[in-house]
């Protein structure tokens, strides 16, 4: 049995745990987001083996999949979580993660979000400007409760990736400047309440270029290194995520260069390490299943029509991305056939593969669109009044839902018709 990823059969049939897709489609519907939880923990594995030598944590960052079932699942692992929002500290809590695995970052942390996380006693809180720290020393002191701060810099640092994912440079709603930092620091240890942390970084998602990562891990150093030599505690480098992720091509990934960095950067340095991977971590994992309502030939192009739109998986619309394609069922006889497959949404960007060349599909058909772990569900929305569709996980062999399929009364309820 092949128990990793989405596979082939000797027939050529979809399958996942030996569980064939089509089976689950018959089970749950279309569309339908299925995730393996048995890729989930060997890619989380992988990642341990690279933070072996200094001995680093990895905290997942939630926003890529914030299905409570895959929260629990690596928290069993012994993973923590970075969060963005009190929605996400909230359902890390709920998923059963300890407190003191959970960093809260962001650049829009509201003071009662703040709050509740110093409440609950969370990990740290990462701060990314001056306004923001000066509130917090404002309700720390109302609240007579104290909570370890670490302090997101901005190196101005860029990397060669889709412009609305780099966060990095100096143009960048992110982190604190270069030049303010030591300040910023003095004010943190000073205060009566704020417990210096260490320091922070994220210079944006899907980078393939270790040597950027090498630059900024080293200048991160760099700049503790100085900060220590001021006299301030800078015990926690958290060195962010941002891992790339190969969309054409599935492989289980062993990430050796990351371990060879790290190893050189912090074998024998005096800083906790922890690193915060999230499309790296969920991606391969997923697979969005959806089924050909119908097709269409027009004087210059073949369309397949699918089930699944862009409030399902806005990934390709919002930035070009690819995905590969599987037919449930490969049928070699078919001819490749080149098509632009396109959701049910009223959009002309409403669309997952322009120009893709696949098997002949037909109507009632199921194609699959791969590598859609992470980013997918968690950016979905109700565009055209359209309810959200169902998600599932297949962990050791046995298929669990995750989600339920949001019905159009659901969907409705949220509404409120005013009597005029």
């Amino acid at each position: 049995m092949n128990d990793l990823g989405f596979y082939r059969d000797k027939d050529n049939i979809l399958k996942i745990q030996n569980i064939k897709i089509e089976n689950l489609v018959n089970k749950y519907g279309s569309p339908l987001f299925i995730y393996d939880g048995n890729l989930i923990e060997k890619t989380y594995e992988s990642f341990l083996r690279a933070l072996e030598p200094i001995n680093g944590k990895i905290h997942y960052a939630i926003k890529a999949n914030d299905n409570l079932g895959i929260i629990k699942l690596l928290s069993r692992l012994g993973c923590g979580a970075d969060v963005v929002s009190i929605g996400e500290l909230k359902k890390c809590l709920k998923a059963g993660m300890c407190p003191k695995k959970i960093i809260f970052s962001g650049v829009g942390k509201q003071i009662n979000e703040i709050e509740f996380a110093i409440k609950k006693n969370i990990q740290q809180l990462n701060i990314e400007s001056v306004e923001e720290l000066n509130d917090l020393l404002s309700l720390t002191e109302t609240l007579k409760k104290s909570v370890h701060v670490a302090v997101r810099v901005n190196l101005d640092i860029k990397a060669k990736t889709h412009e609305k994912i780099f966060t990095g440079d100096e143009n960048s709603k992110f982190g604190v400047s270069l030049n303010e930092i030591p300040n910023v620091y003095k004010i943190i240890s000073h205060s009566n309440y704020l417990k210096p942390a260490g320091l922070a970084i994220h210079i944006g998602s899907q980078i393939f270029d270790f040597n950027v990562f090498k630059k900024t891990y080293s200048e991160l150093k760099k700049l503790a290194v100085f900060l220590k030599s001021q006299g301030f505690k800078v015990d926690n480098l958290d060195l962010g995520g941002g891992f790339g992720v190969n969309y054409e091509k599935f492989e289980i990934q062993n990430f050796n260069n990351l371990k060879k960095i790290l190893t050189e950067l912090f074998i024998n340095a005096d800083f906790n390490i922890n690193i915060e991977p999230g499309r790296a971590l969920l991606a391969d994992s997923g697979t969005l299943v959806t089924k050909v309502i119908r097709t269409k030939k027009t004087l210059t192009k073949k369309f397949l029509i699918v089930d699944a739109g862009m409030n399902d998986f806005i990934r390709p619309t919002l930035y070009n991305a690819s995905h590969r394609f599987e037919p449930l069922q490969k049928k070699n006889e078919r001819v490749l056939t080149m098509y632009d497959i396109v959701g049910p949404i009223c959009e002309t960007g409403d669309f997952f593969g322009l120009g893709i060349n696949i098997q002949k599909m037909f109507k009632n058909e199921f194609l699959g669109i791969m590598s859609a772990g992470a980013y997918g569900s968690v950016m979905s929305s109700n565009y055209n009044a359209r309810p959200n569709i169902a998600e599932i996980i297949i962990h050791k062999g046995k298929d669990f839902l995750l989600r339920k399929r949001q019905s159009i009364e659901k969907l409705m309820e949220k509404d409120i018709v005013p009597d005029f």
